[in-house]
């Protein structure tokens, strides 16, 4: 694994205390953390209580000249009172210079194979413990820099382009592949906002409310609602119509053939 030493604004650790009545929470919060309230909404609405490990479980929001990168419900080396695994959701903040790293990065995620993903997300989980233990032991929690992957292999270049600004994908290989092409080629925006969440099964109803929270959404998901890719700008209502549509033609065509 090539990895690249990246200057960090800020970090935070969602995870569980190991002492009895203790609930997961945000135990760590340190540094200059302008987007996390917007991510912790994204959290909630996507990346909370995942069931699948055959996709990686991430978020990246782009606004205000930062980004944010969520790494949620990594299995730690912690077992609870109950004798489960405890998973930390690991939150990292960047100046916008660093948005090319960060994101090069999400596309090393989204690229990799099953085999390895364990070995990038391990790498993580490691900072996410070391800032959660220099917490309960009250001593030093300042993260100033994370080495961050590198992408040392390419997406698969003949597969259709993400044209879309609000898009919803059924994260298969291929659409992980189109996903992470789009991320390496991504050009800074001077202004709006980008989410990209690669979460298990968010339905149609939560993807939509995610693509309002931003003017740029890119969504994958392994929800049987979202078969192959859907147009997440046109909103649940023109969804609904169309479905309404296809059912009445559907119908008469039943009528004029019998």
């Amino acid at each position: 694994m090539v990895l690249k030493q990246v200057g960090l604004l800020g970090a935070a650790v969602y995870t569980r205390a190991l002492e009895p009545g203790k609930d997961y929470d945000w135990y760590v919060k340190t540094g200059d953390l302008q987007l996390f309230t917007p991510m912790e909404a994204i959290q909630r609405l996507a990346l909370r209580n995942i069931s699948r490990n055959d996709i990686p479980k991430l978020a990246v929001l782009i606004e205000r000249q930062r980004i944010g990168l969520l790494l949620a419900e990594m299995p730690s080396q912690r077992i609870d009172h109950s004798n489960r695994i405890i998973h930390d959701t690991f939150y990292l903040e960047f100046d916008g210079h660093y948005q090319r790293s960060v994101l090069h990065a999400v596309a090393v995620l989204l690229l990799a194979s099953e085999p390895h993903y364990p070995t990038l997300e391990n790498h993580f989980i490691d900072y996410a413990e070391r800032l959660f233990y220099n917490a309960s032991a009250s001593s030093q929690q300042i993260l100033t820099t994370i080495a961050l992957p590198v992408v040392n292999q390419q997406p698969d270049f003949s597969l259709a382009l993400i044209t879309l600004k609000k898009t919803a994908l059924f994260a298969n290989v291929a659409n992980r592949n189109r996903c992470a092409r789009y991320l390496i080629n991504f050009e800074a925006r001077q202004h709006g906002s980008f989410i990209l969440v690669s979460t298990d099964r968010l339905n149609l109803e939560k993807s939509y409310q995610l693509a309002q929270k931003a003017s740029e959404c890119l969504l994958l998901t392994l929800s049987t609602e979202i078969p192959t890719e859907v147009d997440l700008s046109k909103g649940r209502l023109s969804l609904a119509i169309k479905q309404m549509i296809n059912l009445t033609k559907s119908k008469r065509s039943s009528i004029e053939e019998s």
